[in-house]
């Protein structure tokens, strides 16, 4: 009996061995399985040969001579200037620092240090037991290797899911199966976050001691290798005293390890900690090293990540953009980019003239740069608000911004500012709205009477206001802030409060019919707005808002003088309005304005969708667009607004001048064969520059069309011959009369040589 018993026990042993055995098996391939495929792309992704450039973002650009070669533009890291550290110039004491600190037995284990694994793994179990009172293993160091935390910091792998140890195991045996430990050290130590956006050991030192890696004392090492575990907590700048504590661990477990004697140790120990001054653990204010382009890139792509990922502020995509090893193929064009800064460098003021003044500021808003006014007696001008806030005075210049771009939407060229750039990620004025004068006229008004066939080339129009006094819709500018609109009775009661609108920059308008290529030319307010009256606000409002993508444009700009004659409450950029300008030298094409046109990873996929946000539209019709750019060409011509400022060469040029009410802004639109230009001149706080407190004053935008013709002939010097596009098919090229605008016969005194499309022809002259 017994014996069957026996038996029967060692049989189901035997058995449930071997159903162990194969259960073990299934399991084993499972995980194997599971391993391959959660790590299938780690030969590229954990690629240490190529880690000084894959954590590098790098902004690629077309060569300007050969468009079909793609040459490094720019290169963008978390300290937004790191320079891969290679081992041999990272000091011993560094590397032990971090080693002693991290993973002390990093030369000796296979990738993963089994024992404190298991440990912390036990550990962890124990304390959830027992609510933390029971620990197997004690230790300062975690269960990670510097392999283990290498890996995190290059996949991002930072998953809670109980396979995420399982993956990381794996991957550290196999990077140690591939790489010696030397090459993993020099990975680990260039990748390590040390606070905000600062990564790397060659960045930690600049930032926070202001040295090279080779100057670094002991102490200043075992702080680099503090900051690691917990990079806020043992945030020097934040929490010095904390910091300390750490530090002197870290010096204390590389005496422990014989790293360092026991004289290095008491006299680091006591080392007081000595930071670079005026540094903080954000971004350390310099001189810039990006240009303005890449600041609009990194903008720009700020806003894409977010929108790709559905986040939210700034530091997520940051993270994405200084430390993930982006290519971003970028539209610049170095060549354009490089002649621009140097125009805009604006040396001597011989182009833009400073027109120096006062400006009011708040304490807080007060800039290391800024010059602040001073009483005689040395002490600062200031006066005090209506809430009893002291103000003081800062002298500030005009300053003007420059945006180019080519008529596939691709901007080859911005600058944000005059002068030297100063700092990364401040105010690019390319992308701020403003009022935009008569270079709108164009845009909504004369490009969509022309293309709905109300009016032609040589419509003879009326230069009159298009609201009189006696029509009490205009009030003038003296009482306008003491009435309530003109709904107002107070107003309505009186006869002298209202004036006639518009008028033009010489006075009222003659009365006189004038022809709608002339009135262009001249930037005649009055036949604008009466161009205008032949299409609606409504549609012109819709046309540019929607169709040419004005989106700064308000909901109160729906009206005759902000989109007819640019005295918007909202406003256009520099950027927004060259784009808008492109159909007049497209064939009436419209594409989105864009830095980009291509984002990948390290390993060259698709990081994102950037085709998404490109669209072309056909905004006017090819015609309408040769037309207009014929009208356009007068502006250039005697008699234009921007006559004598065509560039020197055989190519064509057409352009577009505007004032500002109260010449508070000057741009220029100018438009060649191979890019359109728009140029904003100001005070960054909108102020009158004809106003008689300027050291200086203007009532031309003349700078404008200088610095435009200025870039044009250094860009296009040695191009090829080109032509604006036409379209013979559907426009007829006719001689006018002068005096009715109709088409000329053989007895009309005065003529000139007017474009139509083949539907909208004036009829022949019979007033001769």
């Amino acid at each position: 009996m017994i014996g069957r018993v026996w038996s029967f026990f060692w049989r189901f042993c035997v058995c449930m061995g071997c159903l162990g055995v194969m259960l073990g098996s299934v399991l084993a391939v499972l995980l194997s399985m599971y391993v391959v495929k959660a790590t299938a792309a780690d030969a590229d992704l954990l690629d240490l040969d190529n880690m000084d450039l894959a954590y590098t973002t790098i902004i690629y650009a077309r060569n300007h001579d050969d468009p079909t070669v793609w040459e490094v533009y720019d290169t963008l890291s978390r300290d937004n200037n790191r320079i891969w550290a290679y081992l041999n110039e990272i000091p011993q004491d560094l590397q032990w620092a971090f080693i002693c600190t991290e993973d002390k037995t990093f030369y000796e284990h296979p990738g993963v240090n089994f024992k404190r694994t298991l440990s912390a793994t036990i550990n962890l179990v124990l304390n959830r037991l027992t609510n933390g009172r029971l620990r197997l293993y004690d230790s300062e160091q975690g269960a990670s290797t510097i392999d283990q935390q290498l890996i995190k910091n290059i996949t991002g792998d930072d998953d809670q899911d109980p396979m995420r140890k399982v993956r990381e195991i794996f991957r550290a045996i196999g990077l140690e199966n591939r790489y010696s430990k030397d090459m993993i050290l020099e990975a680990y130590l260039n990748t390590i976050s040390l606070t905000g956006r600062i990564a790397g050991v060659r960045a930690g030192a600049d930032t926070y001691f202001g040295k090279e890696l080779g100057d670094l004392s002991l102490q200043e090492c075992a702080s680099i290798a503090a900051i690691t575990k917990n990079p806020t907590l043992y945030n020097p700048y934040t929490n010095p005293e904390t910091h300390l504590q750490r530090r002197n661990d870290v010096l204390y477990f590389m005496w422990q390890q014989g790293r360092i004697t026991d004289s290095e140790y008491e006299q680091a120990v006591n080392s007081p900690l000595e930071l670079a001054e005026g540094q903080t653990d954000e971004v350390v204010t310099r001189t810039s090293n990006n240009s303005y382009f890449t600041d609009a890139i990194i903008r720009q792509l700020i806003d894409d990540i977010n929108d790709e990922n559905g986040w939210e502020g700034e530091s997520q995509a940051l993270n994405v953009i200084y430390n993930s090893g982006l290519r971003i193929y970028a539209t610049v064009d170095p060549f354009v980019q490089q002649q621009m800064e140097q125009v805009m460098l604006n040396a001597n003021d011989e182009i833009f003239a400073p027109l120096w003044r006062e400006e009011e500021i708040a304490e807080e808003l007060i800039q290391e740069e800024d010059e602040i006014v001073l009483n005689e007696d040395g002490t600062p001008k200031t006066s005090t608000d209506e809430e009893g806030n002291t103000l003081y005075y800062r002298r500030v210049r005009t300053q003007a911004a420059m945006a180019t771009l080519n008529y596939e939407g691709e901007v080859v060229a911005l600058v944000g500012g005059l002068g030297e750039k100063k700092v990364d990620l401040g105010l690019n004025r390319a992308f701020v709205a403003r009022q935009t004068g008569s270079s709108m006229k164009p845009i909504a008004a004369y490009s969509l009477a022309i293309d709905y066939g109300t009016l032609n080339y040589s419509s003879l129009m009326s230069d009159a206001p298009f609201y009189t006094a006696a029509d009490k819709k205009v009030l003038k500018a003296e009482f306008a802030g003491y009435f309530g609109g003109i709904n107002d009775p107070a107003a309505i009661a009186r006869e002298d409060v209202w004036r006639d609108w518009p008028v033009n920059f010489t006075g009222p308008g003659t009365g006189e019919p004038v022809l709608l290529c002339t009135a262009l030319a001249k930037s005649l307010n009055t036949v604008a707005v009466w161009t205008g009256s032949t299409v609606g606000v409504d549609n012109m409002y819709n046309f540019a808002h929607d169709t040419l993508h004005l989106e700064d444009l308000a909901p109160t700009d729906n009206d005759y003088s902000p989109i007819v004659l640019g005295g918007q409450g909202g406003g256009v950029t520099p950027v927004q309005l060259a784009a808008a300008y492109q159909m007049f030298g497209n064939g009436g094409v419209y594409v989105t304005p864009h830095l980009y046109t291509e984002v990948t990873d390290a390993n060259g996929e698709p990081y994102m969708d950037v085709s998404s946000t490109i669209s072309r539209t056909q905004a006017i019709q090819p015609s309408t667009a040769m037309i207009m750019n014929r009208l356009l060409r007068n502006v250039m011509l005697g008699g234009g607004t921007a006559s004598g400022m065509t560039p020197a060469g055989e190519m064509d040029a057409v352009g577009k001048t505007g004032t500002a009410s109260n010449y508070k802004d000057f741009t220029f639109v100018g438009l060649t064969p191979y890019y359109v230009t728009s140029v904003w001149w100001g005070f960054d706080k909108p102020f009158d520059m004809s106003d008689r407190s300027l050291e200086g004053r203007t009532t031309s935008g003349k700078p404008t069309q200088v610095a435009w013709k200025a870039l044009m002939e250094r860009v296009q010097e040695n191009l090829e011959f080109k032509a604006f596009p036409t379209d013979e098919e559907n426009v007829v090229r006719q001689t006018y009369c002068a005096e009715t605008g109709d088409i000329a016969n053989g007895n009309c005194p005065a003529t000139g040589t007017g474009y139509y499309s083949r539907d909208n022809m004036p009829g022949v002259c019979t007033a001769h």
